[in-house]
C-alpha cells in the first residue's frame, strides 16, 4: 500500500478530497438523534366505550383481543392497560420484523374480532410505534386572561396544525385545559312536574340538531341541492325547543333546565408553573428522522404562529435536542484536544513540525470515512456512534505514529526519504494490522447481544470498527506519501528537543531496571498481580449497575399516585405540594420550568401518557441551563 501510494499520488490526493467534501456533506444529511434507530415494533391498539369501567373494559375488550392477537405472527410479548372507558394494547414483535405487516396483520385481527365485543364498542385505532416514539420537546401554552378553555381550543386547532407542517414531526393531542361543549342543564323536580326524563331532553336535542338533504331543484340551467339545515344557532335556540305538548301548550327546554356555553367534565388538568395551563408534546416520526431538525422546525413554526391569542405565551420546554447537541460538542472537544497532544507529543519526541501537520490528517480523514460508511448503511449520527468515535480516537492516531515513527527511523539511519517512506511504512504494515485486528476482535461479541442492547452497542462497535480499518488505510497511504513529499531531513532538533530525549532515555534506563526486576521474581509479580485482581474483584459489589451512565439529563420526574378513586381536584392538590416541595429543595437561580400532568381524558391523548385515571399523575420539572447543581442532587 505504501509503494502504490507514493507511486500514484495524485489518486491519493483525489481520494482524500472526495472523502473531505462527501464526508462533510454526509454529516449534514445524517439524521441525528440521541439514540440509534431501535427496530423493535410495536403496534398500539386502542379501543373506545365511553362511561365503560375499567374492569368491564378488562373482560370485555382487553382480554378478548389480547387472546385473539396470539394468532399473530413474530410476537415477543403483549402489554395492555384498561382504564376507564379506554383499552390499551402494546404488541411488542420479534426484532427485525417488518413494522409496516405487523400493523397490517393486527389491524386484521382487530376488525375480525370486532363483532365479538359489547355493543357500542368503537372499531379500535391501531398505530404503528416503536422504542424512539418519544415526544422530542413538549410545547407549552400559556397567557395572561386566557381561559383553559380557549388554551385548549388554541392547541387543538391553531398550534397543532401548524406545527404538524414540520418535517419529521408526530403531534398526538394536547394535555390540559376543558373542551369546550354546550351543556344543558336540568333540573330533576321540574323534569318530574312535566312528567318528563333526562332522556326525552337528549332526543330532542339531538332530533332538532341535523343537516338532511332536501333534494334538488332545477332551475334554468342550473341543478341546485337542497339542505334542510336544523342546526341550532344559539344558546337561546336551544333553550326554545319543544319537548312535549300539553293542553295545546308546548314544553320547552328552558322550561325543564338551561342550555350553557360550557365545558366537557374534566378528566386532566396541567400545571405549568402552578398555573392551569396545555402543553402540545411533539414525537418525532421514526428513527431516520434528524431530532435537531424536528426542535428547530418546531421552533421555527411557534415563532410563525397565526390565529392565535397575541397574549399566548408558546414556548419549547424539554428539549431532547439539547443531549444531541452536547453530544456533539464534546466529540468535537474530544478531538481537538486528541489532535493537540498528539501532535504536541509527535512536536516533541521528533522535533519536526510537519510531521507534525501529518497526524492532523488522521483523526478527520478517519472519521469521515467513517460516516460516509454509516450514511451507505442507512446509518444516524447518535450518542453511540459519537461514544465509539471518541473511544477510537486514540487508537486512530496509534497507527499513523507507528507509521510515522518507523520512517523517521530509516531517515536517520541515513536513507533517502523516498526509499524511507517507502520501506518505513512496508515494514510495519503487518504489525499494525495484527493491533487494528486485535482492538476490533474485541467488539464481535456485540453481534451476539439481543434486544435493545443489540441495536445501542451494535452501532458503538461498528463505529469503532470503521474508524479503525480507516485509520488503517490512511496510515498505509497517507502518512507515507506525506512523508515523501513534504519531510525533509532535521540534523537540529532544537535545546527542548534535546533536553526531552536526555529525560527519555533516563526514564527508558529507570524503566529497564525495573524489567530486569521483575524477570529475576517472577513468583513475586505474579502474586502481586494475582492481588491485586482479587482486590478489584472485591469492588465489584461497591458499585452500580445501570443500563446508562449517570449523566445530568437537567431534568427530573416525579410520580405521583393518590389512593383509587381519589378525585381529579384531590390529586390536583397533592401535585401542588409536591411541586412546593420542589421550589423549596431547588435553589430559585437552577430552577427552570415544573410542567403537571393530573389524570388521563379517556380518548386517543390517553396513547401518550403514563397516567391511568383521576388519582395518577406526574410531575416534570427542567433545570436553567447555568444550573449549579444536577438533577440527581
Amino acid at each position: 500500500m505504501s509503494r502504490f501510494a507514493i507511486r500514484n499520488a495524485h489518486f491519493i490526493v483525489v481520494v482524500c478530497l472526495v472523502v473531505a467534501i462527501v464526508g462533510i456533506t454526509t454529516i449534514f444529511r445524517m439524521p441525528v438523534d440521541l439514540f440509534p434507530p431501535i427496530r423493535i415494533p410495536v403496534v398500539v391498539v386502542a379501543t373506545f366505550f365511553s362511561g365503560m369501567p375499567p374492569e368491564q373494559i378488562e373482560v370485555d375488550i382487553t382480554g378478548r383481543f389480547e387472546r385473539f392477537f396470539t394468532l399473530a405472527a413474530n410476537i415477543e410479548h403483549i402489554e395492555s392497560r384498561s382504564l376507564p372507558g379506554v383499552s390499551l394494547i402494546k404488541i411488542y414483535f420479534q426484532p427485525g420484523t417488518d413494522p409496516d405487516s405487523a400493523v397490517t396483520m393486527i389491524s386484521n385481527l382487530a376488525m375480525a374480532n370486532l363483532r365479538r365485543l359489547p355493543p357500542g364498542t368503537l372499531p379500535p385505532v391501531v398505530l404503528k410505534f416503536d422504542a424512539s416514539s418519544l415526544p422530542v420537546c413538549l410545547i407549552t401554552l400559556k397567557g395572561e386572561g386566557l381561559t383553559q378553555t380557549t388554551l385548549r381550543d388554541t392547541a387543538q386547532y391553531a398550534v397543532r396544525n401548524q406545527v404538524a407542517n414540520v418535517p419529521g414531526a408526530s403531534v398526538p393531542q394536547p394535555f390540559g385545559g376543558k373542551y369546550r361543549q354546550i351543556m344543558v342543564y336540568v333540573d330533576p323536580l321540574k323534569l318530574e312536574a312535566h312528567q318528563l326524563t333526562t332522556m326525552d331532553v337528549v332526543r330532542a336535542v339531538n332530533d332538532s340538531n341535523l343537516i338532511l338533504p332536501a333534494g334538488d331543484v332545477k332551475l334554468g340551467s342550473v341543478d341546485f341541492n337542497i339542505y334542510t339545515n336544523s342546526q341550532l344557532r344559539d344558546i337561546q335556540e336551544i333553550n326554545r325547543l319543544p319537548l312535549k305538548t300539553r293542553d295545546g301548550i308546548a314544553v320547552e327546554v328552558g322550561d325543564v333546565g338551561e342550555a350553557k356555553d360550557a365545558e366537557q367534565i374534566q378528566y386532566n388538568i396541567v400545571r405549568i408553573d402552578g398555573q392551569r395551563s396545555v402543553y402540545q408534546p411533539v414525537l418525532k416520526q421514526g428513527g431516520d428522522t434528524n431530532t435537531i431538525a424536528v426542535v428547530d422546525g418546531v421552533k421555527d413554526a411557534l415563532s410563525r404562529l397565526s390565529d392565535v391569542p397575541k397574549q399566548l405565551i408558546a414556548q419549547v420546554a424539554f428539549d431532547q435536542s439539547i443531549f444531541v447537541k452536547n453530544a456533539i460538542e464534546t466529540l468535537l472537544h474530544e478531538g481537538a484536544l486528541g489532535l493537540f497532544l498528539t501532535s504536541l507529543m509527535i512536536l516533541i519526541f521528533l522535533g519536526n513540525m510537519r510531521a507534525t501537520v501529518a497526524v492532523f490528517l488522521s483523526i478527520p480523514l478517519s472519521a469521515l470515512a467513517t460516516f460516509i460508511a454509516l450514511f451507505i448503511g442507512g446509518g444516524s449520527v447518535n450518542t453511540m456512534i459519537l461514544g465509539g468515535l471518541a473511544l477510537a480516537f486514540s487508537r486512530l492516531i496509534d497507527n499513523s505514529v507507528v507509521v510515522l515513527e518507523n520512517i523517521f527511523r530509516h531517515i536517520e539511519l541515513g536513507e533517502p526519504i523516498m526509499k524511507a517512506s517507502e520501506v518505513g511504512g512496508s515494514e510495519v504494515a503487518l504489525p499494525v494490522l495484527a493491533s487494528t485486528l486485535t482492538t476490533v476482535v474485541v467488539f464481535f461479541p456485540v453481534l451476539f447481544l439481543y434486544g435493545v442492547s443489540r441495536f445501542l452497542f451494535s452501532s458503538l462497535a461498528l463505529a469503532v470498527v470503521l474508524s479503525l480499518f480507516a485509520s488503517y488505510a490512511v496510515a498505509m497511504t497517507i502518512m507515507p506519501l506525506f512523508c515523501s513529499r513534504l519531510i525533509r531531513v532535521q540534523h537540529d532538533r532544537g535545546r527542548l528537543n534535546a533536553w526531552f530525549n536526555r529525560q527519555f532515555t533516563r526514564m527508558l534506563d529507570a524503566y529497564e531496571r525495573s524489567i530486569d526486576f521483575a524477570l529475576r521474581r517472577p513468583s513475586l509479580v505474579v502474586a502481586g498481580l494475582l492481588a491485586v485482581f482479587m482486590v478489584s474483584l472485591g469492588l465489584y459489589p461497591l458499585l452500580g449497575v445501570a443500563f446508562f451512565p449517570r449523566t445530568d439529563a437537567a431534568q427530573f420526574v416525579i410520580n405521583v399516585k393518590a389512593p383509587s378513586g381519589t378525585r381529579l381536584s384531590v390529586t390536583e392538590a397533592e401535585v401542588r405540594r409536591v411541586e412546593n416541595i420542589i421550589h423549596e429543595t431547588v435553589r430559585p437561580e437552577d430552577l427552570g420550568l415544573i410542567v403537571s400532568n393530573i389524570g388521563v381524558t379517556p380518548d386517543f391523548s390517553s396513547i401518550y401518557t403514563s397516567n391511568s385515571a383521576q388519582h395518577t399523575a406526574f410531575v416534570q420539572a427542567s433545570l436553567k441551563e447555568d444550573h449549579k447543581i444536577g438533577s440527581y442532587e
